[in-house]
C-alpha cells in the first residue's frame, strides 16, 4: 500500500464485508447450492489473483505451557512449520502477559513487513 488513503479504503472494505455477515446471510448460504456456489466463486477469484487470501488463527488460552510429557513444562512453545503463505498464528507468551504473532508471508511481502515502522512500534525484543 502506497499511502494512508489505501489503508483506510481496505479497512472500510473489510468492515463492510463483516457487517454483511448476519443471520440472513447465513440462511442464504444454507439454501440449496448457495454455499457451494460461494466457494466456487471464491476459488475462481483466488485463481485469477483477484483475491488474496490471508488466514488468522489463535492458540491463545490453550494451555500449551502447562503440557508436561514427563520432562517438565516447556520453556518455550513454537510452531515446527508453517508451510502456507499469508498465515498469522497468535500464541501467548510463557509468562502470559504478551502475545507472539507467527507470520508467514511471501518473501517480497515479508521484506516490507519486517521494516514497517508502524508495526515495529508495537514489537518488543
Amino acid at each position: 500500500m502506497e499511502n494512508e488513503g489505501d489503508r483506510f479504503r481496505i479497512v472500510n472494505q473489510v468492515r463492510e464485508a463483516i457487517r454483511k455477515v448476519d443471520g440472513d446471510y447465513v440462511r442464504m448460504l444454507r439454501g440449496e447450492d448457495n454455499h457451494l456456489k460461494f466457494l466456487k466463486e471464491g476459488a475462481k477469484n483466488f485463481k485469477t489473483g483477484e483475491v488474496v487470501s490471508f488466514s488468522f488463527s489463535s492458540l491463545c488460552r490453550f494451555p500449551l505451557y502447562e503440557a508436561d510429557f514427563g520432562w517438565g513444562k516447556p520453556a518455550w512453545v513454537a510452531l515446527a512449520s508453517m508451510p502456507f503463505k499469508n498465515v498469522v498464528m497468535f500464541m501467548e507468551t510463557q509468562s502470559g502477559d504478551g502475545i507472539e504473532a507467527w507470520v508467514n508471508l511471501k518473501d517480497e511481502d515479508m521484506a516490507k513487513f519486517q521494516v514497517d515502522k508502524e508495526l515495529l512500534a508495537f514489537v518488543e525484543g
